[in-house]
């Protein structure tokens, strides 16, 4: 069962923290109300915070992972607001009816802000679609999902010339994954969370999450003021993951105590010091690409969907089409 995000309504005479005016935006976990004009103000700074944190050269042009979604749009919004200069990139995963959905909400998006950004189908960079490969592997579609496009990110990020690559990745993304995470006590994920994340070889790309500060919640209300229209379907294939429940659960915290995800996510990150690159890659002995090893986990991954293929073809006697 999903837990309902609430707003609460202001009454009239409700002031702006910041300006005085009538406020239209609560914020409980910030003990906080504001008008439209300083919501936006304070959504801005708080990814300005955050990139003060990351060191970024100016001069970059940062790759923006859009899926079509309010946070990966907001993110894109709110970097060409503050002056970055972005290119955005769309994996489209091959899924009937919402991969094709996700393309025009990011194609008319783009078009009214004039900014550039290219799709690429998984179908022709990989060999299969998200479906195809759900139907020929017993792995949690969800992780493979996620291993995919990352892989398939930093490879594109390399061939675009660029040295960054921007998710929309916010605050109840990134508590939820700290909570998974220390639940299972999976220390070297635990090790590598963090909203910046250096390039730890030539052919990896530098990785930020600009949303880190600001919640789900924060992000509808500033889609809705900016008046950005974004695809709210969640994908078909990931009712049941698991990152969604410790989401919730977080979110109900959250209701009986503003602030819980802020201070639980905050109080982790103050208390480590930012990643350094580290030389541990090795060279994949099939794509080249950076991996762990000798093989990467896409090619392993390509390399067991060809070996079932090309088993279910021998066993048809070469019948399927």
């Amino acid at each position: 069962m999903k837990t309902r995000h609430t707003h609460t309504k202001l009454p009239r005479g409700a002031k702006c923290t910041r300006c005085r005016e009538q406020a239209v935006v609560a914020l409980p976990s910030h003990h906080a109300n504001f008008c439209e004009d300083c919501f936006r103000f304070f959504f801005r700074r708080s990814v300005q915070r955050a990139m003060k944190k990351f060191p970024v050269d100016p001069r970059e042009t940062i790759l923006v992972a859009v899926s079509g979604g309010k946070d990966s749009l907001a993110v894109w919004a709110v970097l060409q607001d503050l002056g970055w200069k972005t290119k955005g990139i769309h994996v489209d995963l091959g899924i009937e009816g919402f991969s094709e959905a996700s393309a025009e909400v990011i194609d008319a998006f783009a078009r009214q802000r004039g900014l550039r950004w290219e799709r690429y189908a998984l179908q022709e960079t990989f060999g299969y679609t998200i479906p195809e490969i759900q139907k020929r592997t017993r792995r949690k579609i969800c992780s493979v999902c996620g291993t995919l496009k990352r892989q398939i990110l930093n490879r594109l990020t390399f061939q675009q010339g660029c040295r960054v690559v921007a998710t929309g990745h916010n605050l109840d993304d990134e508590a939820g994954r700290l909570l998974g995470n220390l639940v299972r006590n999976r220390r070297e994920y635990i090790e590598k969370q963090y909203p910046y994340l250096p390039s730890t070889h030539p052919r990896l790309p530098v990785k930020i999450k600009p949303l880190y500060r600001v919640s789900a919640d924060e992000i509808r209300i500033f889609c809705r003021l900016e008046g950005i229209p974004f695809l709210a379907q969640s994908c078909p294939l990931s009712r049941g993951a698991t990152s969604h429940t410790f989401q919730e659960a977080l979110q109900f915290l959250e209701q009986k105590m503003p602030g819980t995800k802020r201070d639980f996510l905050f109080s982790y990150l103050e208390s480590k010091e930012p990643p350094k690159p580290v030389e541990d890659f090795g060279t994949c002995d099939q794509c080249g690409q950076p991996c762990y090893g000798t093989r990467c986990s896409v090619c392993n991954l390509l390399n067991q969907l060809k070996e079932k293929d090309a088993a279910r073809l021998q066993a048809s006697g070469g019948r399927e089409g």
